[in-house]
Protein backbone atom coordinates (compact mmCIF):
# COMPACT_ATOMS: atom_id res chain seq x y z
CA UNK A 1 0.00 0.00 0.00
CA UNK A 2 1.34 3.39 -0.94
CA UNK A 3 1.52 5.85 1.95
CA UNK A 4 -0.95 8.70 1.46
CA UNK A 5 -0.68 10.47 4.82
CA UNK A 6 2.05 12.46 6.49
CA UNK A 7 3.30 11.28 9.87
CA UNK A 8 1.35 14.05 11.60
CA UNK A 9 -1.87 13.12 9.79
CA UNK A 10 -1.32 9.43 10.50
CA UNK A 11 -0.82 9.95 14.24
CA UNK A 12 -3.79 12.30 14.62
CA UNK A 13 -5.97 9.90 12.66
CA UNK A 14 -5.11 7.07 15.05
CA UNK A 15 -5.73 9.25 18.11
CA UNK A 16 -9.15 10.18 16.72
CA UNK A 17 -9.98 6.49 16.15
CA UNK A 18 -10.18 6.88 12.42
CA UNK A 19 -8.35 4.57 10.02
CA UNK A 20 -4.92 5.75 8.82
CA UNK A 21 -3.29 4.68 5.58
CA UNK A 22 -0.91 2.42 7.53
CA UNK A 23 -0.41 1.68 11.22
CA UNK A 24 1.53 4.60 12.74
CA UNK A 25 4.79 3.64 14.39
CA UNK A 26 6.20 5.94 17.07
CA UNK A 27 8.64 4.13 19.37
CA UNK A 28 10.30 5.64 22.40
CA UNK A 29 13.91 5.72 21.28
CA UNK A 30 15.73 8.56 23.07
CA UNK A 31 18.04 6.30 25.11
CA UNK A 32 19.16 4.42 22.02
CA UNK A 33 19.80 7.58 20.02
CA UNK A 34 22.22 8.85 22.62
CA UNK A 35 24.44 5.93 21.73
CA UNK A 36 23.62 5.59 18.03
CA UNK A 37 24.31 9.24 17.19
CA UNK A 38 27.01 9.61 19.82
CA UNK A 39 29.17 12.67 19.23
CA UNK A 40 26.74 14.27 16.76
CA UNK A 41 23.81 16.67 17.27
CA UNK A 42 21.36 14.40 15.44
CA UNK A 43 18.12 13.43 17.14
CA UNK A 44 14.57 12.20 16.78
CA UNK A 45 13.70 13.75 13.41
CA UNK A 46 16.94 12.46 11.88
CA UNK A 47 16.20 9.00 13.25
CA UNK A 48 12.64 9.16 11.91
CA UNK A 49 13.99 9.86 8.44
CA UNK A 50 16.65 7.15 8.66
CA UNK A 51 14.41 4.41 10.09
CA UNK A 52 11.09 5.56 8.59
CA UNK A 53 8.77 6.07 11.55
CA UNK A 54 6.28 8.65 12.85
CA UNK A 55 7.91 10.70 15.62
CA UNK A 56 6.14 12.28 18.55
CA UNK A 57 8.38 15.11 19.70
CA UNK A 58 8.11 15.95 23.40
CA UNK A 59 8.92 19.42 24.67
CA UNK A 60 8.33 21.39 27.85
CA UNK A 61 8.10 24.89 29.31
CA UNK A 62 11.73 25.05 30.40
CA UNK A 63 11.25 25.13 34.16
CA UNK A 64 14.15 23.74 36.19
CA UNK A 65 13.51 20.64 38.27
CA UNK A 66 15.33 21.10 41.57
CA UNK A 67 13.40 18.32 43.31
CA UNK A 68 14.99 15.62 41.16
CA UNK A 69 18.40 17.13 40.46
CA UNK A 70 20.91 19.13 42.49
CA UNK A 71 22.26 20.90 39.43
CA UNK A 72 21.25 24.33 38.17
CA UNK A 73 21.70 28.00 38.93
CA UNK A 74 18.83 28.32 41.45
CA UNK A 75 18.62 31.95 40.33
CA UNK A 76 14.92 31.69 39.53
CA UNK A 77 14.13 30.67 43.13
CA UNK A 78 13.38 33.52 45.53
CA UNK A 79 14.99 33.58 48.96
CA UNK A 80 16.71 30.22 48.50
CA UNK A 81 20.41 29.49 48.85
CA UNK A 82 22.03 26.12 48.18
CA UNK A 83 25.36 24.64 49.19
CA UNK A 84 26.67 21.56 47.37
CA UNK A 85 29.45 19.33 48.61
CA UNK A 86 30.86 16.69 46.26
CA UNK A 87 32.78 13.54 47.13
CA UNK A 88 34.18 10.87 44.80
CA UNK A 89 33.14 7.30 45.57
CA UNK A 90 34.87 5.04 43.10
CA UNK A 91 33.85 6.26 39.65
CA UNK A 92 30.66 7.82 41.04
CA UNK A 93 30.08 11.20 42.66
CA UNK A 94 28.26 11.74 45.93
CA UNK A 95 26.55 15.11 46.24
CA UNK A 96 25.37 16.46 49.56
CA UNK A 97 22.93 19.35 49.30
CA UNK A 98 22.01 21.87 51.99
CA UNK A 99 19.06 24.09 51.08
CA UNK A 100 18.14 27.21 53.02
CA UNK A 101 14.54 28.44 52.59
CA UNK A 102 12.45 31.05 54.45
CA UNK A 103 10.65 28.14 56.13
CA UNK A 104 13.85 26.42 57.27
CA UNK A 105 16.61 24.18 55.94
CA UNK A 106 16.43 20.94 53.95
CA UNK A 107 19.15 18.41 53.22
CA UNK A 108 19.34 15.60 50.70
CA UNK A 109 21.94 13.53 48.88
CA UNK A 110 22.55 12.06 45.42
CA UNK A 111 24.89 9.42 44.04
CA UNK A 112 25.63 10.19 40.38
CA UNK A 113 26.94 7.45 38.12
CA UNK A 114 28.95 8.29 34.98
CA UNK A 115 27.21 8.02 31.62
CA UNK A 116 27.93 5.23 29.12
CA UNK A 117 29.60 1.92 30.05
CA UNK A 118 27.63 -0.35 32.38
CA UNK A 119 25.64 2.57 33.75
CA UNK A 120 23.95 3.37 30.44
CA UNK A 121 23.46 6.57 28.50
CA UNK A 122 21.23 8.37 30.98
CA UNK A 123 21.79 6.98 34.49
CA UNK A 124 19.34 8.24 37.05
CA UNK A 125 20.87 9.51 40.29
CA UNK A 126 20.46 7.28 43.31
CA UNK A 127 19.19 9.20 46.34
CA UNK A 128 20.75 8.18 49.61
CA UNK A 129 18.89 10.93 51.48
CA UNK A 130 15.49 12.48 50.70
CA UNK A 131 14.65 16.12 51.31
CA UNK A 132 11.27 15.53 52.95
CA UNK A 133 11.66 13.74 56.27
CA UNK A 134 8.87 15.19 58.40
CA UNK A 135 5.65 17.22 57.98
CA UNK A 136 7.35 20.59 58.46
CA UNK A 137 9.48 19.89 55.37
CA UNK A 138 6.44 20.16 53.09
CA UNK A 139 6.33 23.93 53.49
CA UNK A 140 10.08 24.12 52.88
CA UNK A 141 10.15 22.10 49.66
CA UNK A 142 7.65 24.32 47.90
CA UNK A 143 10.47 26.87 47.65
CA UNK A 144 12.30 24.52 45.24
CA UNK A 145 9.49 24.85 42.70
CA UNK A 146 10.06 27.71 40.25
CA UNK A 147 7.16 30.12 39.81
CA UNK A 148 4.84 28.68 37.10
CA UNK A 149 4.72 32.20 35.62
CA UNK A 150 8.33 31.64 34.55
CA UNK A 151 7.21 28.88 32.17
CA UNK A 152 8.40 29.73 28.67
CA UNK A 153 6.34 28.42 25.77
CA UNK A 154 7.61 30.96 23.23
CA UNK A 155 9.46 28.18 21.41
CA UNK A 156 6.37 26.02 20.97
CA UNK A 157 4.90 27.47 17.79
CA UNK A 158 8.34 27.51 16.18
CA UNK A 159 8.90 23.86 17.09
CA UNK A 160 5.51 22.87 15.68
CA UNK A 161 6.37 24.72 12.49
CA UNK A 162 9.79 23.08 12.30
CA UNK A 163 8.41 19.57 12.86
CA UNK A 164 5.59 20.33 10.43
CA UNK A 165 4.06 17.28 8.81
CA UNK A 166 7.01 15.11 9.83
CA UNK A 167 5.52 14.35 13.25
CA UNK A 168 3.44 15.48 16.19
CA UNK A 169 4.52 17.73 19.07
CA UNK A 170 3.38 17.04 22.63
CA UNK A 171 4.13 18.98 25.82
CA UNK A 172 5.15 17.59 29.19
CA UNK A 173 4.44 20.39 31.70
CA UNK A 174 6.52 18.90 34.54
CA UNK A 175 7.78 15.47 35.56
CA UNK A 176 4.40 14.93 37.23
CA UNK A 177 2.96 15.00 40.73
CA UNK A 178 3.81 11.38 41.53
CA UNK A 179 7.37 11.79 40.25
CA UNK A 180 7.95 14.87 42.41
CA UNK A 181 6.44 12.99 45.36
CA UNK A 182 8.80 10.04 45.05
CA UNK A 183 11.87 12.19 44.37
CA UNK A 184 11.16 14.33 47.42
CA UNK A 185 10.05 11.63 49.85
CA UNK A 186 11.17 8.28 48.44
CA UNK A 187 9.04 5.45 47.04
CA UNK A 188 9.06 3.28 50.16
CA UNK A 189 8.66 6.29 52.43
CA UNK A 190 5.67 7.51 50.42
CA UNK A 191 3.90 4.16 50.61
CA UNK A 192 4.63 3.88 54.34
CA UNK A 193 3.34 7.43 54.85
CA UNK A 194 -0.07 6.38 53.54
CA UNK A 195 -0.46 4.37 56.75
CA UNK A 196 1.78 6.26 59.16
CA UNK A 197 1.38 9.92 58.16
CA UNK A 198 -1.34 10.20 55.57
CA UNK A 199 -1.91 13.91 56.22
CA UNK A 200 1.69 14.70 55.24
CA UNK A 201 1.49 12.44 52.19
CA UNK A 202 -1.68 14.09 50.92
CA UNK A 203 -0.37 17.60 51.61
CA UNK A 204 2.79 16.86 49.64
CA UNK A 205 0.89 15.23 46.79
CA UNK A 206 -1.55 18.16 46.65
CA UNK A 207 1.37 20.61 46.49
CA UNK A 208 2.96 18.88 43.52
CA UNK A 209 -0.34 18.28 41.75
CA UNK A 210 -1.36 21.93 42.07
CA UNK A 211 2.02 22.95 40.69
CA UNK A 212 1.81 20.57 37.73
CA UNK A 213 -1.78 21.67 37.11
CA UNK A 214 -0.79 25.35 37.06
CA UNK A 215 2.05 24.77 34.62
CA UNK A 216 -0.19 22.58 32.47
CA UNK A 217 -2.71 25.41 32.19
CA UNK A 218 0.01 27.76 30.93
CA UNK A 219 1.11 25.19 28.35
CA UNK A 220 -2.45 24.69 27.14
CA UNK A 221 -3.07 28.43 26.87
CA UNK A 222 -0.04 28.54 24.56
CA UNK A 223 -1.84 26.26 22.10
CA UNK A 224 -0.59 22.80 23.12
CA UNK A 225 -2.27 20.05 21.09
CA UNK A 226 -1.24 17.08 23.21
CA UNK A 227 -0.42 16.97 26.93
CA UNK A 228 1.98 14.22 27.99
CA UNK A 229 1.42 13.39 31.67
CA UNK A 230 3.41 10.59 33.31
CA UNK A 231 2.21 8.52 36.29
CA UNK A 232 4.70 5.65 36.50
CA UNK A 233 5.75 6.31 40.10
CA UNK A 234 2.25 5.48 41.34
CA UNK A 235 2.04 2.38 39.16
CA UNK A 236 1.11 -1.10 40.33
CA UNK A 237 4.67 -2.01 39.34
CA UNK A 238 5.98 0.52 41.86
CA UNK A 239 4.06 -1.24 44.62
CA UNK A 240 0.85 0.79 45.01
CA UNK A 241 -2.43 -1.10 45.31
CA UNK A 242 -5.38 -0.50 42.95
CA UNK A 243 -7.45 0.66 45.94
CA UNK A 244 -4.97 3.34 46.97
CA UNK A 245 -4.51 4.33 43.32
CA UNK A 246 -8.25 4.84 42.95
CA UNK A 247 -8.41 6.84 46.17
CA UNK A 248 -5.51 9.29 45.89
CA UNK A 249 -4.14 9.30 42.34
CA UNK A 250 -7.09 8.76 40.01
CA UNK A 251 -8.91 11.98 41.07
CA UNK A 252 -5.79 13.97 40.13
CA UNK A 253 -5.64 12.30 36.72
CA UNK A 254 -9.30 13.14 36.18
CA UNK A 255 -8.61 16.81 36.98
CA UNK A 256 -5.76 16.93 34.48
CA UNK A 257 -7.87 15.28 31.78
CA UNK A 258 -10.70 17.75 32.40
CA UNK A 259 -8.35 20.73 32.13
CA UNK A 260 -6.76 19.33 28.96
CA UNK A 261 -10.10 18.71 27.28
CA UNK A 262 -11.42 22.13 28.30
CA UNK A 263 -8.70 23.61 26.08
CA UNK A 264 -9.44 21.28 23.17
CA UNK A 265 -6.27 19.22 23.55
CA UNK A 266 -5.58 15.47 23.77
CA UNK A 267 -4.40 13.87 27.03
CA UNK A 268 -1.56 11.31 26.76
CA UNK A 269 -1.34 9.15 29.89
CA UNK A 270 2.01 7.42 30.47
CA UNK A 271 2.73 4.45 32.76
CA UNK A 272 5.35 1.92 31.70
CA UNK A 273 4.30 -0.62 34.36
CA UNK A 274 1.40 -2.88 35.24
CA UNK A 275 -2.01 -1.39 34.53
CA UNK A 276 -4.57 -4.17 33.94
CA UNK A 277 -6.20 -3.55 37.33
CA UNK A 278 -6.84 0.12 36.53
CA UNK A 279 -7.34 0.03 32.76
CA UNK A 280 -11.10 0.63 32.81
CA UNK A 281 -10.77 3.45 35.36
CA UNK A 282 -8.39 5.19 32.99
CA UNK A 283 -10.88 4.80 30.16
CA UNK A 284 -13.65 6.21 32.32
CA UNK A 285 -11.66 9.32 33.23
CA UNK A 286 -11.42 10.20 29.57
CA UNK A 287 -7.77 9.81 28.65
CA UNK A 288 -7.18 9.93 24.90
CA UNK A 289 -3.90 8.00 24.59
CA UNK A 290 -2.38 5.40 26.88
CA UNK A 291 1.21 4.17 26.74
CA UNK A 292 3.24 2.01 27.06
CA UNK A 293 1.17 -1.13 27.78
CA UNK A 294 4.11 -3.47 28.56
CA UNK A 295 3.43 -7.21 28.30
CA UNK A 296 4.63 -9.82 30.82
CA UNK A 297 7.13 -10.28 32.36
CA UNK A 298 7.98 -6.56 32.48
CA UNK A 299 4.31 -5.55 32.75
CA UNK A 300 0.99 -7.36 32.84
CA UNK A 301 -0.82 -6.15 29.73
CA UNK A 302 -2.87 -8.56 27.66
CA UNK A 303 -3.22 -6.36 24.60
CA UNK A 304 -6.14 -8.30 23.13
CA UNK A 305 -8.11 -7.82 26.34
CA UNK A 306 -7.20 -4.14 26.55
CA UNK A 307 -8.25 -3.62 22.94
CA UNK A 308 -11.60 -5.24 23.71
CA UNK A 309 -12.17 -3.32 26.95
CA UNK A 310 -11.06 0.20 26.10
CA UNK A 311 -9.83 0.23 22.49
CA UNK A 312 -13.00 1.85 21.17
CA UNK A 313 -12.44 4.92 23.37
CA UNK A 314 -8.70 5.16 24.05
CA UNK A 315 -5.85 5.18 21.53
CA UNK A 316 -3.44 2.40 22.51
CA UNK A 317 0.28 3.06 22.13
CA UNK A 318 3.14 0.67 22.86
CA UNK A 319 3.42 -3.02 23.88
CA UNK A 320 6.67 -4.15 22.19
CA UNK A 321 8.91 -5.44 25.01
CA UNK A 322 12.11 -3.40 25.02
CA UNK A 323 14.10 -5.93 27.11
CA UNK A 324 13.21 -9.53 26.25
CA UNK A 325 12.29 -8.83 22.63
CA UNK A 326 14.32 -5.84 21.41
CA UNK A 327 17.39 -5.95 23.66
CA UNK A 328 17.79 -9.69 24.25
CA UNK A 329 15.77 -11.20 21.41
CA UNK A 330 16.53 -12.01 17.80
CA UNK A 331 15.45 -10.25 14.60
CA UNK A 332 13.06 -13.15 13.98
CA UNK A 333 11.44 -12.71 17.41
CA UNK A 334 11.18 -8.95 16.90
CA UNK A 335 9.38 -9.40 13.57
CA UNK A 336 7.05 -11.99 15.07
CA UNK A 337 6.08 -9.75 17.99
CA UNK A 338 5.53 -6.69 15.79
CA UNK A 339 3.29 -8.72 13.49
CA UNK A 340 1.35 -10.21 16.40
CA UNK A 341 0.89 -6.82 18.09
CA UNK A 342 -0.40 -5.14 14.94
CA UNK A 343 -2.84 -7.97 14.29
CA UNK A 344 -4.24 -7.68 17.83
CA UNK A 345 -4.57 -3.92 18.15
CA UNK A 346 -4.67 -2.26 14.72
CA UNK A 347 -8.09 -3.35 13.35
CA UNK A 348 -10.51 -0.45 13.52
CA UNK A 349 -7.80 2.14 14.19
CA UNK A 350 -6.98 3.71 17.54
CA UNK A 351 -3.53 2.13 17.73
CA UNK A 352 0.04 3.42 17.51
CA UNK A 353 2.78 0.81 17.43
CA UNK A 354 5.46 1.63 19.99
CA UNK A 355 7.79 0.19 22.59
CA UNK A 356 7.28 -0.54 26.29
CA UNK A 357 9.79 2.25 27.05
CA UNK A 358 12.75 3.74 25.21
CA UNK A 359 14.76 1.35 23.08
CA UNK A 360 17.84 0.91 25.22
CA UNK A 361 21.45 1.69 24.42
CA UNK A 362 23.15 -1.62 23.68
CA UNK A 363 20.21 -2.98 21.67
CA UNK A 364 21.60 -4.82 18.60
CA UNK A 365 21.20 -2.74 15.46
CA UNK A 366 19.85 -5.78 13.60
CA UNK A 367 16.97 -5.96 16.11
CA UNK A 368 16.29 -2.25 15.79
CA UNK A 369 16.16 -2.47 12.01
CA UNK A 370 13.98 -5.59 12.23
CA UNK A 371 11.50 -3.64 14.34
CA UNK A 372 11.24 -0.76 11.88
CA UNK A 373 11.14 -2.99 8.80
CA UNK A 374 8.39 -5.14 10.32
CA UNK A 375 6.42 -2.09 11.43
CA UNK A 376 6.09 -0.86 7.85
CA UNK A 377 5.68 -4.30 6.30
CA UNK A 378 2.87 -5.44 8.60
CA UNK A 379 1.53 -1.93 9.08
CA UNK A 380 -0.01 -2.05 5.61
CA UNK A 381 -2.28 -4.90 6.71
CA UNK A 382 -5.97 -4.18 6.60
CA UNK A 383 -7.08 -2.05 9.53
Amino acid sequence: MKKSMTSRERLLTAIRHEEPDIVPNSPRIHAYLGEYYRGTPKGLLDAAEEFDFDPIVTTGPGLSNYISSPYGSYKELEHVSVELKEEKVGDCTKIYRHIKTPAGALTDGFLIAPAFREYGIFPNPHRFEYAVKEPTDVEKIRYLLPDPAQADMNHYSGLVQNVGERGLVEVRPTIGADHYLVDALGQVNAMAAYYENKEMLMELLKLFHSYNHAVMKICLEAGTEVIFDSWYNCSMSAGWSPQIYQEIFLPLIEENVELTHSCGAFYHFYDDGKCMAIIEWLRDCGIDIISTLPPPPVGDVDLAVVKQKIGDMVCLKGNIDLIYVLLKGTPELVREKVKETIRMAAPGGGFILSTSDSIRDGTPIENVRAYFDAAREYGVMSL
